[in-house]
């Protein structure tokens, strides 16, 4: 007796193919959440960002996949897709999704564009954004639905001016984003803060936790208390005939500050700083807060500048 030939046809067989393949895409970007938004200020209210998280390495896979901002009653503002994979997969690298006009005020190149016809798509009186329908955050008076629990809205008198909210670190190992750190709540989640984007091309500073774990990051210091966030006031542009620049800067808690330039060693410093004179070319600066418990901000407020010769 002869054997039968089962015909299927072909559109059958990729489906078939399909369900029998591991299912292995989404585990490389499913481990991200939305670390920090930022939607701008008063004075420069189109200065906008999200700021994303991983928190395991090999991630970063996130071509063709996007983040939605909505508005206050739960409708689409906006849709921001990756063109392309980002460079690190390292644990805990963030990829930021920024404005020009953000990339021109904090002195740092997105690792993609965020896409919005108007400051109002952002908007720090009411909104949210979410990671595909992986993670979601809500903020201000933000009252609709969302494809994934984001609970009670963070700072629900809305995000002051230039403050950002950003994803707290407790949970766990307080120093490192984790799992458990999502808790579905974006009050419970997200905190005030001031703003600090790390694009993908800055080395992770999350350092192992005392106790063992794995840790690092924003969040509660070793001491107990809260980790001090910095944040630049003044800089040159990005070109500048001034050999002498100065600098302002604050914290959200900080009792002393350290200042760096280029490949120079930190050194104790105050607001405002004048650099001395600098050479023509290149220059970075960064500058860190520290607590009174000796807690040291982990992701310095940094600017890049070119200093040029004078116009003729």
């Amino acid at each position: 007796m002869g054997r039968r030939r089962l015909c299927l046809p072909a559109a059958a067989v990729a489906l078939l193919v399909c369900l029998l393949a591991p299912a292995t895409a989404q585990a490389t970007f499913h481990l991200i959440k939305v670390r920090e938004v930022y939607p701008g200020s008063v004075a420069a209210p189109a200065s906008q960002y999200v700021e994303l998280q991983m928190y395991a390495g090999g991630q970063n896979h996130v071509g063709g996949h996007s983040l939605r901002l909505y508005d206050a009653s739960g409708a689409v503002t906006s849709t921001s897709t990756f063109a392309a994979d980002v460079a690190g997969s390292a644990t805990q690298s963030t990829i930021v999704l920024a404005t020009h006009q953000a990339e021109e005020q904090f002195g740092f190149s997105a690792d993609a564009p965020l896409t919005v016809s108007s400051p109002a798509q952002l908007d720090p009186a009411g909104g949210a954004a979410c990671w595909e329908a992986l993670d979601c955050v809500s903020w201000g008076d933000f009252s609709g639905s969302l494809p994934s629990p984001a609970g009670a809205p963070a700072a629900p008198a809305g995000i002051p001016d230039g403050m950002a909210i950003r994803r707290s670190i407790s949970q766990g190992c307080s120093t490192l984003l984790e799992p458990v750190d999502d808790s579905d709540n974006s009050s419970a989640d997200f905190a005030l803060s001031a703003p600090e984007p790390r694009p993908n091309s800055v080395s992770p500073s999350e350092t192992r936790c005392a106790a063992g774990g794995t840790g690092g990051g924003s969040g509660a210091s070793s001491q107990g208390g809260d980790v001090p966030q910095t944040t630049l006031r003044r800089k040159p542009p990005k070109q500048t005939a001034d050999r002498t620049p100065t600098f302002r800067f604050a914290s959200s808690g900080g009792a002393r500050f350290e200042c760096k330039l280029d490949g120079k060693r930190y050194r104790t410093c105050r607001s405002p700083f004048t650099a001395k004179r600098l050479a023509l070319g290149p220059h970075r600066f960064r500058v860190r807060a520290v607590g009174q418990d000796g807690a040291i901000d982990p992701t310095p407020a940094s600017c890049r500048f070119r200093v040029v010769r004078p116009a003729r």
